[in-house]
């Protein structure tokens, strides 16, 4: 009978438990009647029954059942481990997610770089992020028309840089390209630093604000609001200006062909022609 009682775990299992909760009563019934602790010593007592009993409880299906489980934990192991190679792409993109929910990295209308993608976030749910395109070498809004589909799991091995400061103003660097005839090319220096003084006055007072917001925010010294000329050669000898201003990305392309108009004017009208003439306009502008 013994025998029996043991081979069927059911009935163990009911065993264990009868015998357990009986003993639970006794010893409850028994703290009760003992006068001598104080009321709050026989509740705190009791209770402590009540929690070792259900512990014992949970204990002794455990011993009942553990081949049971043994097999039913490695079934449940092997069945997740299917599972996760079979979603693992969709696992990662949920993961990731959640990682650039808690980066904080960008939210819907940033401009962001993803690898070598560059575009502007319209939608992002818990699979995949949607990106406008935008190319990062055009000027203006720069949008090519084509939408990105970029699956969340991409934020855990590529960097995603945050462009939104830039969009409405830019650092803007180009260069120009002269065949040496002859001649001093940091003569032009100070006729470009004046036009470009020029071409910026429009917005110079909100640059300089946009400019300090950038720089306190990201903790990025920027390039200023002032425009760098620097002078170079290529490798046949030619002179290369290369500068770098500040200004609303809008009007970069505008500006850029204004400043290399005024350059190529400076060496083919002559220097001080093209200087007298930029007094005479400004002059007359005054006026």
């Amino acid at each position: 009978m013994l025998e029996q009682i043991f081979e069927n775990k059911l009935l163990l299992s009911g065993l264990v438990i009868a015998t357990i909760i009986l003993l639970r009563v006794l010893l409850s019934l028994l703290f009760s009647r003992i006068t001598r602790w104080s009321k709050q010593d026989r509740r705190r007592r009791i209770n402590t029954v009540h929690n070792f009993s259900n512990l014992v409880i949970v204990i002794g299906l455990v011993a009942v059942w553990v081949s049971e489980l043994r097999e039913f934990a490695l079934s449940i192991a092997a069945f997740s481990v299917a599972i996760v190679l079979a979603l693992r792409e969709l696992v990662q993109s949920l993961v990731g997610k959640l990682y650039q929910a808690n980066m904080r990295s960008f939210q819907v209308g940033d401009w962001i770089m993803v690898g070598e993608h560059f575009g502007e976030v319209i939608d992002s749910d818990w699979l995949s992020t949607t990106l406008l395109e935008i190319d990062p070498h055009g000027l203006g809004s720069g949008y090519t028309g084509i939408t990105l589909y970029i699956p969340n799991n991409v934020f855990f091995t590529k960097p995603v840089k945050n462009l939104n400061f830039m969009r409405r103003y830019i650092e803007h660097t180009f260069s120009i390209t002269r065949e040496n005839k002859g001649g001093n090319p940091f003569a032009a220096k100070a006729f470009l630093q004046e036009r470009i003084r020029e071409h910026s006055e429009a917005f110079h007072d909100v640059a300089v604000r946009y400019c300090q917001m950038i720089e306190h925010r990201t903790g990025v010294e920027l390039v200023g609001t002032d425009a760098k000329i620097s002078f170079t050669t290529n490798e046949l000898g030619h002179d290369v200006v290369t500068i770098t201003l500040f200004c609303p990305r809008e009007e970069a392309h505008e500006i850029e062909q204004r400043v290399t108009e005024d350059f190529y004017n400076f060496w083919h009208s002559g220097p001080q022609e093209v200087t007298t003439e930029a007094a005479a306009t400004n002059t007359g502008n005054e006026s």
